[in-house]
């Protein structure tokens, strides 16, 4: 397999570094994979002609909780991206997290998919997406009052329903903050409240019942040079708040151990490097940090962990 741009950046990177400290103009003179298939392998090994160095390259890119939320981010970019083409944002509940599933994607790319077309370039529209839950009645007594479990609704949204109904109720609706951008999806989702208490005051109706909420669709600029075209859906989501350090370190333990392996089986250079890439999720100096309290042991199969931080070189092991 050819190596990518990022691997080749790291690798020249690392020959410069060799080329400083060992001596000696460094050039690939092999590429184990293709040699050994069934092995796990260094990407490539290097020669000055005098010696060797055999070379693994790592990207940080987060822990398991950052990479769980890139891969399904960029695997939605493309597999929401309605027939019409074009470059849309998607703005779900303030407090959305991904993944989706299954059949979120699914319906998201349907109603996208009705909803794209009408749509010029910076002007936005809604996709209707389904909710339910269920009346508490906690009192018949006045005031009247209503509340559901989300912190942030109740004066925006459900305070025009406390003068249409008596008693005091709690709607249970689990899930995410309410999300609504039109007046009109507002008024439909208070009146189905509001016959939702009626009912249950009336009747003892405590069943679940279903409204349709908004999320934000949004057509990008049109595209100016060819270099600016490209389809795709970029859903607008948080994450988990973690402590950084943590973090960063939860993900230079698994990338070490990842690349190490390829080094377990055999000496593949005279010397045996491996070269990471720090990233927004991983900022060099949490990385350097963490290479710093890795086991001395787990180390020991290699001769250098360098760090590639934008167009820096840090040597992190062993540490001078």
């Amino acid at each position: 397999m050819p190596l990518s741009d990022q691997e080749q950046r790291c690798i020249e990177k690392a020959c410069n570094f060799l080329a400083i400290t060992v001596g000696g103009t460094w050039e690939a003179v092999s590429y184990p994979t293709e040699l050994f298939p069934q092995e796990k392998t260094p990407e490539v090994v290097v020669t000055n002609g005098t010696m060797t160095a055999a070379i693994e390259v790592k990207r940080l890119t987060g822990d398991a909780m950052s990479q769980v939320y890139s891969e399904s981010l960029f695997s939605n970019e493309k597999y929401l991206t309605p027939p019409c083409g074009g470059y849309y944002s998607l703005e779900p509940p303030v407090d959305f997290r991904l993944p989706l599933s299954l059949p979120q994607r699914k319906y998201l790319k349907k109603q996208i998919a009705q909803e794209a077309p009408a749509l010029k370039p910076e002007e936005s529209g809604v996709v209707l997406v389904p909710r339910k839950g269920h009346i508490a009645l906690a009192s018949e007594n006045e005031p009247s009052m209503i509340h559901c479990l989300h912190s942030t609704q109740y004066g925006e949204l459900l305070s025009p329903v406390v003068s249409k109904i008596r008693g005091r109720y709690m709607l249970i609706d689990e899930g995410c903050e309410h999300s609504f951008f039109t007046d009109d999806g507002r008024k439909a989702f208070q009146n189905i409240v509001v016959e939702a208490c009626e009912r249950r005051l009336r009747n003892g109706d405590a069943s679940h019942f279903t409204w349709q909420e908004e999320w934000r669709l949004t057509r990008g600029k049109e595209a100016e040079t060819s270099e600016d075209e490209g389809d795709g859906v970029w859903i607008i989501a948080v994450t988990e708040a973690r402590e950084v350090r943590d973090s960063v370190k939860e993900c230079v333990e698994v990338v070490l151990e990842s690349a190490l392996a390829k080094f377990a089986s055999k000496k593949w250079g005279d010397v045996q490097i491996i070269v990471l890439e720090s990233s927004t999720y991983a900022p060099a100096d949490f990385v350097i940090g963490a290479v710093s309290s890795a086991e001395a042991g787990d180390l020991t199969k290699v001769d250098y962990v360098l760090l590639v931080d934008s167009d820096k070189l840090i040597e992190c092991y062993p540490r001078t």
